[in-house]
């Protein structure tokens, strides 16, 4: 608890707003804004991309939450419909030719090893632009997330072996593409 205020679990929100409270909304967007556009950068968007496809899919979350089965999984529920906001502009972005924009974030640290920090962070970015969008996804939910893998199978309505198998052909792509530019050291 947050200053003595009461945290109520997702599908006590739920049902509030599907009651008419309509400000019971609010905790929820808090609670899963943040995770939903750490994984709207990892599927390659840049940030105002990203910021839009959460708020849209938010949007589309209040809109249609009586189709929500599973009032107390709502993260997973919103995390779908951003899922399929973000792949339906991916799909859209690669008609155009849009570069997308890997995300891997800075992990701090001191001025020693920035610019070889950074050097390794360009390379991960670029190979990472690389994968099939489906290898991308997974290897950032698993590694950028830290998403189990029974998480992950939910969010992408596929199975947790699909799962493995996505985030080790990335790694073994993203491997592969760092030791051909020299970049030793294993992911």
């Amino acid at each position: 608890m947050k200053d003595g205020a009461r945290v109520d679990p997702d599908e006590v929100l739920v049902a509030q707003v599907l009651k008419g409270e309509r400000d019971a909304f609010e905790p929820l967007v808090r609670r899963h804004q943040s995770h939903l556009f750490r994984h709207a950068r990892g599927m390659g968007l840049d940030p105002d991309t990203a910021a839009d496809l959460v708020q849209d899919s938010l949007v589309k979350a209040y809109e249609r939450l009586g189709s929500c089965r599973s009032p107390q999984r709502f993260g997973v529920w919103v995390g779908r419909i951003l899922r399929n906001r973000c792949l339906d502009y991916l799909k859209s972005a690669a008609r155009r030719d849009l570069p997308l924009h890997p995300f891997l974030p800075d992990t701090g640290g001191g001025p020693d090893g920035d610019a070889e920090r950074n050097a390794l962070r360009w390379q991960l970015n670029e190979a990472l632009a690389k994968l099939p969008t489906e290898q991308r996804e997974a290897f950032l939910m698993k590694h950028g997330e830290g998403r189990s893998y029974d998480e992950m199978a939910d969010l992408a309505e596929a199975s947790v072996s699909a799962m493995k198998m996505r985030v080790h052909r990335a790694r073994e792509a993203l491997q592969a593409h760092l030791e051909a530019r020299g970049v030793s050291g294993g992911l």
